[in-house]
């Protein structure tokens, strides 16, 4: 019952009002995208914002997330920003709510990497496991999962993506590169290249760090 009533109130929350999409000229980069509460995993120092619109259950998402692993532990300058986007319906849904949850107990990258390696889909079964298995207050998690708080917050995501006008996941924002779907390893390293010479060109004609109009789209 307490499922059914989260998934009720947060579908009635994600289609309350209009989103309008931005058209690409418009998309911000990568570091303008980032909002307080957003997890950052990564270096929150550095050089380089690396934002992620992808679904739990998604599996491109989960095919790019041992590359983004391995590029994070070799280049210490990305500060890597994943934007939970469910768009995959309920079981994504309720996953990013424990997601949500898990950050409220400082467990949000340790219980994601969980979720996006299993084959089984999120449940409450599923995440409750997940949760023992970490040490985490599963009736706390539990109670924050269902909460107004968590549910806004999904709603706000989606809201979030739409307004950008992002209609599938993965879709990478690189300093300056929007990429729809996922990339291989070879493409993701020389598109975080590219996007770090752009930003240097930018800072030598003496240009913002950030450049609303200089945004380029990369179709994968």
């Amino acid at each position: 019952m307490r499922r059914r009533l989260f998934v009720a109130t947060l579908v009635a929350t994600s289609l309350a009002g209009p989103v309008l999409a931005a058209p690409p000229g418009a998309v911000p980069e990568a570091a303008h995208l980032v909002r307080p509460g957003d997890p950052i995993l990564g270096n929150p120092e550095g050089d380089l914002t690396l934002v992620d619109f992808y679904d739990l259950r998604c599996g491109p998402c989960r095919a790019m997330e041992p590359r983004l692993r391995r590029l994070l532990a070799v280049d210490h300058g990305i500060r890597y920003v994943p934007i939970d986007d469910p768009i995959l319906g309920p079981a994504s849904q309720l996953g990013v709510a424990a997601l949500f949850a898990a950050q409220a107990q400082g467990a949000y990258a340790a219980l994601r990497a969980r979720l996006l390696t299993q084959a089984r889909p999120p449940s409450l079964d599923v995440i409750r496991a997940d949760a023992l298995a970490l040490g985490l207050d599963w009736p706390q998690l539990e109670m924050t999962m269902s909460g107004d708080a968590v549910a806004h917050r999904i709603s706000t995501n989606l809201a979030r993506g739409r307004a950008l006008g992002i209609r599938r996941v993965p879709t990478l924002v690189i300093g300056s590169i929007l990429v729809p779907g996922a990339l291989d390893e070879a493409d993701l390293v020389s598109l975080v290249g590219s996007a770090r010479r752009r930003a240097d060109r930018r800072a030598a004609a003496g240009g913002p760090a950030a450049d609303r109009a200089g945004l380029s789209w990369h179709r994968a």
